[in-house]
This record gives C-alpha cells, sequence and structure tokens, in this order.
C-alpha cells in the first residue's frame, strides 16, 4: 500500500538502534509524499485506529478532527470501501462531519429546538402553512449549522435535536443558540412566511459523551435526553436553558447573561428567560433575576 517503505534504509540508521517514533513518523510522512502516496497513508492512519496491536487497542490521537476537516475540503473517507473519496454532497448534511464512527463515544454538545405553541399555530393556520414556516426556518438556520459547524441529528417538522463535536464544542453550541435567537427578528421579517403570527422557538443545552449510531435519530443519549427536557419544562418562548456543565466550559462573559440560577432533574441549570430576540447587547444582564423552572406545554 506504501510502496517499498524501510525507515531504517530511508534515514541509513543501524537496524539494532531504537528509532524514535517522530523520527520515524516524520520520515514516513515525506515517503508518501515523495511517492504520491498521501491517500494510502490516511488509509493507514484511518484502519489503525481502533485495531488492536500486541492485543491491545491502538488509537490515533485526534483522527476525527483531521477527518472532518478533509470534508470541508472536498474529501471524506467512506468506511464501508475503506478508501478516501471525492465528497459529493454538501458536509453540512453529514451528521458525523465524515469521521464519527458508529458504536463509539464521543464528546458532544446538544442542542434541542422546539416551535413555542405549535399545536395552536397549526389549529389557526392549518397544517399546509405551518409545513413551509418548519420548512422555511430549518433552511434558515442551514447556514447557522455551517457557521458553527454543527448537525441535525433528528427533525421532526417543528424543531429537533441539533449536535456539535470537536474541540470548543461546547462554545460553539452556546453561540449557535445566541445566533439562532438573536436572529430570530430577521426570520420574522420574511416576505415569504405564510402567516403574520411571530414564530418564537426555545433552545435547551447539555453536553457530554455520546454514542454514535448513523441512525442519529434514534440515538439513545441521557445527554439528550438532558437538553430535550430542559428546552420542553424549563425554557420560557424565545429563551435558552443551559446545563451548568455546559457553562463551565465556556468563557466567563459568554456565561454572564445566564443570570437565572436553578436545579432541575437533580442538576444546576441556567437560563436567559427574556425574548432574546426583542433584545440587544446591553440588556440581558439587568433583565434577568433569580426564579424557579415554569413547566411550559
Amino acid at each position: 500500500m506504501l510502496g517499498e517503505f524501510d525507515v531504517y534504509r530511508l534515514l541509513k540508521a543501524e537496524r539494532h538502534v531504537t528509532m524514535p517514533p517522530r523520527s520515524a513518523a516524520e520520515c514516513l510522512v515525506a515517503h508518501c509524499r515523495k511517492n504520491d502516496h498521501i491517500r494510502a497513508l490516511i488509509q493507514l492512519l484511518v484502519e489503525t485506529d481502533g485495531s488492536k496491536l500486541l492485543g491491545k487497542p491502538v488509537y490515533v490521537d485526534d483522527i476525527e478532527p483531521f477527518l472532518e476537516g478533509l470534508t470541508r475540503g472536498g474529501l471524506v473517507y467512506d468506511f464501508e470501501r475503506r478508501r478516501l473519496i471525492r465528497q459529493k454532497d454538501d458536509p453540512v448534511e453529514m451528521p458525523n462531519w465524515g469521521s464519527l464512527r458508529e458504536g463509539r463515544e464521543y464528546p458532544a454538545s446538544i442542542c434541542s429546538i422546539d416551535l413555542v405553541g405549535s399545536s395552536e399555530l397549526v389549529r389557526k393556520h392549518g397544517l399546509r402553512k405551518m409545513r413551509k414556516v418548519c420548512f422555511l426556518f430549518r433552511q434558515f438556520i442551514k447556514e447557522k449549522l455551517r457557521t458553527h459547524n454543527a448537525r441535525i441529528w433528528s427533525w421532526n417538522g417543528d424543531g429537533g435535536i441539533i449536535a456539535l463535536a470537536f474541540k470548543e464544542h461546547q462554545t460553539r453550541a452556546v453561540r449557535f443558540a445566541l445566533d439562532i435567537q438573536l436572529s430570530m427578528p430577521v426570520f420574522n421579517t420574511r416576505p415569504d412566511l405564510p402567516i403574520d403570527d411571530e414564530i418564537q422557538f426555545r433552545i435547551g443545552i447539555d453536553s457530554g459523551l455520546v454514542r454514535y449510531s448513523s441512525d442519529t435519530g434514534a440515538i439513545v443519549s441521557d445527554v439528550i435526553n438532558f437538553a430535550a427536557h430542559l428546552e420542553k419544562q424549563a425554557t420560557k418562548p424565545g429563551g435558552i436553558a443551559v446545563s451548568q456543565s455546559v457553562l463551565d466550559e465556556v468563557s466567563p462573559r459568554l456565561a454572564g447573561p445566564f443570570k437565572n440560577y436553578f436545579d432541575f432533574e437533580e442538576r444546576s441549570a441556567r437560563s436567559i428567560d427574556i425574548r432574546l430576540d426583542a433584545v440587544f447587547a446591553g440588556g440581558i444582564g439587568s433583565a434577568n433575576g433569580a426564579r424557579q423552572p415554569e413547566f411550559v406545554e
């Protein structure tokens, strides 16, 4: 696969000398570049990750972010065909970022998003109009998925589960939620919206280890459950509620606006309850006060 690779011969070293791992790795990369074996090298790294050597599992550090970076460049590793291929679809439509493996656990942040009063809106305007509203909203957030490197894991028409993985996923999850809520005035001015009512959403966020499945809508996870419960039962229309464990991982400046502290399902959480889509810079902190969660149908 990599041609005739002999690190001792290439480095002109005696075979009884222990080769430093870094020197061997740099030699391998240089050999693959020179002989156009980069694709084969990537395949070797991917197939080595999770395999066993002398009875012990071997893991390649940061292989997932590396593969995710390839998808942004138009390449994806096909785990079934075991080779690198040209990506034909929009990377945003790939729920595993082209890198998460079936059955493996990954640290991730989950955003649960839900349309407020969807049943009443359907009764008032009809299913056909509301389907168009929800379609337009999903299209509206697609660029925000791209901006914050998020993916839709499930969508039920009027809301769903959004996942974020890799570096600083907690920070990107909170910024993603703020981005959506602060952008709702723009969405509500769309001339193609078929109804006059203002559309409002609630967002709940949690993070932790999630076991990935290609059937993302069927993933069973305490993280997903907590985010969904937090959103449905403890978040006001136009607001965001976040588990304390998420806010512990973000900057004080980003966590600062979440002034309302409360306990939910035996865990600590914080929220912004005022209409974020009606408030801009400078007005968030002063409008918040301590509260107990209110249960919103």
